[in-house]
C-alpha cells in the first residue's frame, strides 16, 4: 500500500466527520481519493478538481512569504455545510479533505453556531507520521 493511500485510510478511520479526502500531485491531478460510504457529494467532482487546482496555486503563490513566516501547515475554508482543508505535502503534493460542518446548537442562546472542530492537530499528526515513512 502506498504511503498516501495509507494516509487517506488513516484519516477516514480516525474521524467520522471527514466526508472526502484526496491527495493531488503538483499539477492538481487526483492521485488517490476516498469518500465516506453512504454520503453523496455536495459539490460535483469537477468543481472539487477545480478547487484543488486553486488551492495548489494558492500554496505556490504563498511560498513567496516562506522566508518570513516559515512553511505553510494547512488552510481551512469554512462554509455552512462543509469545511475544506488543504495540507501541503512533500514533492508539491497536497492533501485535500472535506469535513462535515453541521451547525452546533448553543444551549444558552439556542442559536446555531458553525464552530465545528476540524481536529487539525490529529490530522497533522497523521500527515507527519506518513511523511516519516520511507
Amino acid at each position: 500500500m502506498d504511503k498516501y493511500e495509507k494516509l487517506l485510510n488513516m484519516l477516514m478511520d480516525f474521524n467520522d466527520n471527514i466526508r472526502y479526502a484526496a491527495v493531488a500531485d503538483s499539477d492538481g491531478k487526483i492521485m488517490w481519493n476516498s469518500q465516506r460510504t453512504g454520503l453523496k457529494n455536495i459539490v460535483p467532482i469537477e468543481e472539487t478538481k477545480q478547487t484543488i487546482g486553486r488551492a495548489l496555486r494558492g500554496w505556490k503563490e504563498n511560498a513567496t512569504v516562506k522566508n518570513y513566516l516559515g512553511s505553510g501547515l494547512y488552510s481551512i475554508s469554512s462554509y455552512e455545510k462543509i469545511k475544506r482543508i488543504s495540507v501541503p505535502l512533500d514533492g508539491g503534493k497536497m492533501l485535500f479533505c472535506t469535513i462535515s460542518n453541521e451547525p452546533l446548537v448553543k444551549s444558552s442562546e439556542g442559536k446555531k453556531g458553525y464552530g465545528h472542530i476540524a481536529e487539525m492537530g490529529k490530522i497533522l499528526s497523521i500527515v507527519d507520521f506518513i511523511k516519516s515513512q520511507k
